[in-house]
């Protein structure tokens, strides 16, 4: 028996619009453009295919802001940019992860290096009480989205699924 959902909020077009990663040189050199320490972090992984997943995690939970494991689809040229700051070959990403563990090892890193949080109650509640005054102003369902994505990514917060 299939259970009966609300109205959904967003089409799945416009799912995929917000997930999708931008290829434009703004959005690369501001969110997949990797600091020294950055590199130092990533360097830490021996195996090609490691150290490019770390990567493009790291990279997609910048921007978009989601987990890698959400991302349906990443730009070859995305892939590209990012492999080449690592001496990496973009091919070797499809050797990544060859196990479950390696790919949420990573995430966890990434979250402790960069204080990175998940969307609890307590992120839940803080998103509300900052939307709520938004939504009394313009009632745009889509706007109100957007607001709540920047929030999100401006506090550290990855983005829960849609």
């Amino acid at each position: 028996m299939k259970v009966a959902r609300g109205r959904e909020l967003l089409t799945s077009e416009q799912r995929q619009v917000l997930m999708q990663i931008p290829e434009d040189e703004w959005v690369l050199g501001t969110y997949y453009t990797f600091s020294k320490r950055d590199l130092e972090i990533i360097n830490k992984r021996r195996r090609e295919e490691n150290r490019l997943g770390f990567t493009v995690q790291l990279a997609v939970l910048r921007y978009p802001g989601w987990p890698y494991t959400h991302i349906k689809n990443i730009p070859d040229s995305v892939i590209h940019y990012i492999s080449k700051q690592i001496g990496a070959s973009p091919s070797s990403l499809k050797l990544y992860p060859q196990r479950d563990n390696t790919l949420w090892d990573h995430l966890k890193e990434i979250r402790i290096e960069y204080k990175l949080v998940t969307f609890t109650l307590k992120e839940y509640r803080m998103t509300f009480k900052h939307l709520h005054q938004l939504a009394l102003e313009n009632g745009d369902a889509i706007h109100l989205l957007h607001e709540c994505i920047d929030f999100l990514r401006k506090n550290k917060i990855i983005l829960p699924a849609i």
